[in-house]
Formats: C-alpha cells, sequence, structure tokens
C-alpha cells in the first residue's frame, strides 16, 4: 500500500528523536524511516504526546507548527568546447516543508521552494487517507511525482538527476491527482498537463487523463505501466504509452538501485528507452554516491535531439547529522561537458 516517502527534521522535533533513526544519510532514509511513512507518519506509543491539550476531544492540533527549511547552495564550474564557466550559485533553493498525522487515518505533506531566483510555488502538496474501517487501502490526493512510485527524486544523493523521469513532453514527475494505494499495487490518476496554473477555474487543459499503476515484485523488483492522452496543438490527442521496471537493493552500507524506463508517444511515432543505474554507500559520517543515466532514441524520433549519457560521483561529509558539505563531479558524455560542484546543504 502506498505512503509517498517523506520525512522532514520536523518530525525529528516532534518525537524527541534524531535524524539518524529515519536516514542513512538525509535526505536518504532507511527502513525505519520507509516504515514510518507507511504507517502515515504515526510513532507508535508516542503519538499522542505532540498534540496540543484543547480540552476538546473533537479537535486536534499540533504543539508546535510541523515546519522544517533545507537551504542549499553550490558553487559550480562547468567546461566544455567553450572553455570554463564558473557560477555562484548561493542560494539555490530554499524550501519550506511542513507535514504530519493529524490523526491514525489522516496525514499531509506539502512544501514551497524557493528556487534558482524566481517566485515561490508548490511542488509536493497532498492529504492521505487510510485504514478507515480496518481496510488495507490509501488514496493520496493532492500533487505529487508520479515517479516517486519507484525512485524519489527529492531523497537522492547527488544533484545529477533521475534524466528519463523527465524526458519530453510528457514527464513522469510533478502532477495533480489522485493515487489509490492497495495490497497488490498502486493506482493513480492524473491530470496530465504538470503544475501549472488554472485556466478558467480548471487545472487541467483538456478532457483526458493519465492512467498508471505500480507493482511490487519479489526480489525487491517493481513494475510500472501508464497509459494516458493529452492534446497536442499540431498533431491533436495523442496517446502515451510507459512501462518500466525498477530494483533496489540493501547490502549493509551499500544501497544499489535501477531503472528502465520504455516510452511510446501514438500518432506521433516517438520512441525512447533508457534508465539510470546508482549506488549510494553511506559510512557515516562519509557518504558517496554514484549514478549512470542513459536515454536513447531512434534518429526518426523527436526524442533523439533528447539522448544523453552521463555520470556522475558526488562525496558528502556530513559536519552534522543535519549538516553536509559535498563535491560532485558529473560528465555529459554527449554534450562534452563536465561540471563540478561544491556545495552546502542542511536542514533544520
Amino acid at each position: 500500500m502506498l505512503e509517498l516517502i517523506l520525512a522532514i527534521p520536523a518530525f525529528a522535533r516532534m518525537y524527541n528523536v534524531s535524524c539518524k533513526l529515519c536516514h542513512v544519510a538525509y535526505p536518504k532514509l532507511n527502513a525505519f524511516g520507509e516504515g514510518f511513512a507507511d504507517n502515515g507518519y504515526v510513532f507508535p506509543g508516542q503519538q499522542e504526546n505532540i498534540y496540543r491539550n484543547l480540552n476538546d476531544e473533537d479537535a486536534r492540533t499540533f504543539k508546535e507548527l510541523p515546519l522544517a527549511v533545507r537551504f542549499t547552495q553550490y558553487v559550480t564550474a562547468k567546461y566544455d568546447s567553450a572553455g570554463i564557466f564558473t557560477d555562484f550559485q548561493t542560494p539555490w533553493a530554499t524550501k519550506l516543508l511542513m507535514g504530519g498525522a493529524l490523526t491514525e487515518n489522516v496525514n499531509f505533506y506539502s512544501y514551497v521552494i524557493f528556487e534558482k531566483g524566481l517566485a515561490p510555488f508548490f511542488e509536493d502538496a497532498w492529504v492521505d487517507l487510510h485504514g478507515f474501517f480496518g481496510l488495507p487501502f490509501s488514496l493520496t490526493l493532492g500533487q505529487f511525482q508520479i515517479s516517486d512510485l519507484m525512485f524519489m527524486r527529492e531523497t537522492r544523493l547527488t544533484r545529477s538527476d533521475f534524466y528519463i523521469y523527465k524526458v519530453g513532453p510528457y514527464p513522469l514527475t510533478y502532477h495533480r491527482g489522485a493515487i489509490l494505494g492497495t495490497p497488490i499495487g498502486d493506482f493513480g490518476v492524473v491530470n496530465g498537463n504538470g503544475a501549472h496554473g488554472s485556466i478558467n477555474g480548471f487545472y487541467d487543459n483538456n478532457s483526458q487523463k493519465w492512467y498508471f499503476a505500480h507493482f511490487s515484485l519479489p526480489f525487491d523488483f517493481g513494475l510500472f505501466g501508464m497509459w494516458g492522452e493529452d492534446y497536442d496543438t499540431l498533431d491533436g490527442y495523442v496517446s502515451i504509452y510507459r512501462l518500466g521496471i525498477d530494483w533496489r537493493g540493501h547490502f549493509g552500507n551499500l544501497h544499489p538501485f535501477a531503472q528502465i524506463i520504455v516510452g511510446y508517444d501514438k500518432d506521433t511515432s516517438n520512441l525512447f528507452y533508457g534508465g539510470f543505474l546508482g549506488i549510494d554507500y553511506a559510512a557515516w559520517p562519509n557518504v558517496f554516491a554514484f549514478l549512470f543515466n542513459y536515454v536513447d532514441a531512434p534518429s526518426n524520433s523527436s526524442y533523439y535531439s533528447q539522448r544523453m549519457l552521463t555520470v556522475a560521483g558526488r562525496y558528502s561529509r556530513y559536519v552534522l547529522t543535519n549538516l553536509k558539505v559535498f563535491a560532485e563531479l558529473e560528465a555529459h558524455f554527449r554534450a562534452r561537458s563536465h561540471y563540478l560542484t561544491l556545495g552546502v546543504d542542511f536542514a533544520f
């Protein structure tokens, strides 16, 4: 059954525990953190201690606002055929995060991001209803990333992204919709046109939706499928198909993971395929992360121009449980460009 797995420092304050209880190395979660999220942010035996006594059995509010902040600064150098270019990306992003369990059956999560000097906007913003009448089902409503069913971009340890999720005009990133979590798999539907503003009071800009599902398989594999339609001004309604398989492993301090996705857009004859392979090694306070990305497409596909082959490696030194400094090198072989990023990342 689905629980979008996100944790924030406010939970550590709520329950008076270390961030290490839930994280291998923040923001990457460990098994306890994943279980805490699966349980709807409910901490057995301590839940009643986080609510304020209002002398009203039918009202519930937190003793303190469940708010957290994450702050990221980069200094980046780029090298390509044009030479070397350096940039102070300070700050790069500030996130205001909020979440918690209102009851044993209702929890929520949201965050507002100030990024790249742009105006603030919501990325994640959802509420989850689960376990009513003792049934093993959940319903998540709001704005989220479809790719969260496989791997969460927000909890990766590299600046280098999971690029296959962002390919083309129909990415598997932020959308508005609903996900039904069941014992056999998670089933969702979204508007399919991203997290944009409303048009005449409607977020959706056409009459079609995207439908998707993810199933957990033996040996830590997962199977993902999606079908939908979206409107293109040149081609009219385009059918969109996505099929993927994912895997994650846990071997002591070593955490490998992999994703393969094939995408096809009917009526435009556009095909692409690829994925990523990553390995995280966490021996706190030293953490190493490696990520390989591959995206390819036939020469007659509009995705051909988005082909890529990248390799990234990062070393992070955790000065505190919630403060790290890092260096990351990323090579884009097709674009013949290379990036070195030094940074500071902390949350409180």
